[in-house]
């Protein structure tokens, strides 16, 4: 058995935190505030064989892997409002 990181993200999942750069990470939960436009990525850490392929694996089964996820993760990044940056 291994390790594995999904993301989550508009209904797709990524090997990989998608489209997103480092600095527009929060470093916080503040989707309390209406200011900014921000969306959030999930990952979820699975055990899986040794021998599985995310490319051979289809869209329902990796999804059902996520919900039997050992540990989930949401990360939270920031757009730009109305054409500005925010921070």
């Amino acid at each position: 058995m291994k390790t594995i990181h999904l993301f989550r993200f508009n209904d797709s999942i990524f090997r990989k935190i998608p489209f997103f750069k480092e600095e527009n990470r929060l470093k916080t939960d503040v989707t309390e505030i209406d200011l900014m436009n921000i969306e959030i990525v999930t990952e979820y850490i699975v055990k899986t064989h040794d021998d599985f392929s995310f490319d051979n694996t289809s869209g329902n089964d990796l999804l059902s892997m996520c919900k039997k996820a050992q540990r989930i993760i949401e990360h939270y990044f920031i757009l730009g409002v109305n054409g500005y940056d925010v921070i």
